[in-house]
């Protein structure tokens, strides 16, 4: 009996950095290219950077309000990203993928632009998704307050439907400057949000495969806790600190029990339209179908794997402390069938549930 549930790390999934690190090559202002490491490639993960807008003097609260507003107009517009999404190196993405993914042929046209609609997907979901909360707009609007008088801004707020418009307007302008200018800065607090990882076994299949290349939000942690449901990513606490990937069925305090391979939660029974049995053969006294009543530690989760007969979980390895859980899988950004050496179309840009 065979319990792959590792994830395998490649070099510390140098094939997903490479990959990603496309994104990289953003920026084409005036004639210079400005190349903004989005992704480096290390050995483990990014520390990443404070950036908190500083406070600038001169403005009261009612001009700090205008700029915030100015500032959220761009980004809840979409016209922020789109001024960095429209420069985006796809080609140089394009044929990254097809190196990286040692593919069984070339992309088609048609292919290259459904990899060009998934990369400005995975760029979104990186830059802005899991970007802290109002990060984008309370910068931008600390950069209006240092560039822009207060009733300049108020006349771009009041006219902002026309603004965006007209290409060479005051508001295109400063989008523009604001990018080339702060990008560079700000992308290290960004990029820490966030961690790739290559799928390599079949322990969360049919929800995850082999050869899926998955975006992971590392503070997804930080200020809430793990909840049913969600796949999580952790190192195992011992010398080798393995990396996991399994989905939470238990929280702190929650009585779990296995009994002929079906789960009880607080002696109510799971559904799990989720999981994959391949092999019903019900083994008694083995934990892999019989196991508990298991309570939960505090700061602490228990969690299986989808396709129960080929994970090592909390099964075996026990329920997992918070303090080695790494972050919740999230998005799908890119799959390749291992077999086959070909794209699985259908799997691009599709949530992790």
């Amino acid at each position: 009996m065979r319990y792959p549930s590792r994830i395998h790390e490649q070099e510390e999934y140098r094939l997903n950095f490479k990959i990603l690190s496309c994104m990289s090559r953003v920026l084409d202002i005036s004639s210079n290219r400005i190349v903004i490491c989005l992704l480096m490639t290390c050995n483990g993960f990014w520390a990443g950077c404070g950036t908190a807008p500083v406070a600038q003097p001169g403005h009261d609260s009612e001009s700090q309000a205008i700029f915030h507003q100015l500032a959220s107009l761009e980004v809840t517009s979409g016209r922020l990203y789109e001024s960095i999404a429209e420069q985006a190196d796809v080609v140089g993405f394009s044929h990254q993928l097809e190196v990286e993914s040692d593919l069984a042929s070339p992309f088609t046209s048609s292919e290259k632009e459904r990899i060009a609609q998934s990369f400005v997907r995975s760029l979104k979901v990186m830059l802005f998704d899991l970007a802290p909360t109002n990060f984008w707009e309370d910068h931008l609007a600390q950069y209006y307050a240092s560039t822009l008088p207060t009733p300049e801004a108020r006349r771009l707020v009041e006219g902002y439907g026309s603004e965006i418009l007209i290409p060479t307007s005051k508001v295109q302008e400063l989008r523009r400057n604001f990018v080339a200018d702060r990008l560079p800065s700000l992308l290290p607090a960004v990029r820490a949000q966030s961690h790739l990882l290559h799928i390599s076994n079949d322990a969360m299949v049919p929800a995850l495969l082999p050869g899926d290349h998955v975006i992971m939000h590392r503070a997804a942690y930080h200020a809430a806790e793990p909840r049913r449901g969600d796949v999580v990513v952790y190192r195992y606490p011992d010398e080798n600190g393995t990396l996991f990937l399994h989905r939470v069925i238990g929280v702190p305090g929650d009585r779990i029990d296995i009994r002929h391979q079906v789960v009880s939660v607080n002696d109510d029974t799971v559904t799990e339209p989720y999981v994959q049995h391949t092999d019903r053969s019900n083994m008694t006294g083995n934990v892999r179908d019989n196991l508990g009543p298991v309570t939960v530690p505090p700061d602490a989760y228990f969690v299986l794997g989808d396709n129960r007969e080929e994970s090592l979980d909390s099964r075996f390895l026990g329920p997992i402390g918070k303090e080695y859980i790494l972050g919740q899988a999230l998005f799908i950004y890119w799959s390749v069938d291992p077999g086959t050496r070909t794209p699985r179309w259908n799997r691009l840009n599709q949530p992790v549930h």
